[in-house]
């Protein structure tokens, strides 16, 4: 298990631009157990598609990740600890990223995708559903360690 850094640039719809960081380990020992958690979302689902006249499927692999987030004058110096799941189709790349915060006090929900072997974009909400709600786009470049 590797761990994976990556620097971010966060900015809201209202201009206000950050800086951060990612870390976070993928732990390839066991899948996840995603499709039984995902049941009742997937219910919904099915009927959407039902709907639709041509159905495609594909099989998505869950991977449980572990690690944190640091944004300074959001999160203050110490790091949130974040929890998800990294969705990854047969032969490629993680499809997607889903991480939420282990703490109830800084509370934070963040989806990122890789753009390119060292780059991701996604979103992170900042305290979800309370009136301090801060809603980011993120950028992050991953940093290459040596060896």
């Amino acid at each position: 298990m590797d761990e994976s850094i990556f620097n971010l640039l966060l900015k809201t719809a209202q201009g206000l631009t950050l800086f951060g960081a990612l870390r976070f380990r993928i732990d390839f020992t066991q899948p996840a157990d995603g499709p039984a958690n995902a049941a009742a979302a997937g219910a919904d689902v099915a009927k959407l598609y039902s709907q639709v006249q041509q159905q495609t499927t594909f099989e998505l692999f869950a991977y449980r990740i572990d690690g944190s987030v640091t944004i300074p004058f959001v999160t203050g110096l110490r790091p949130v600890p974040i929890t998800g799941l990294a969705l990854f189709t047969f032969l490629g790349p993680p499809a997607t990223f889903i991480t939420s915060s282990t703490e109830s006090q800084r509370n934070l929900f963040f989806q990122f995708n890789q753009l390119t072997n060292d780059n991701s974009a996604g979103g992170l909400v900042w305290r979800p559903g309370e009136p301090g709600e801060l809603i980011f786009s993120a950028l992050g470049t991953q940093l290459q360690l040596p060896a």
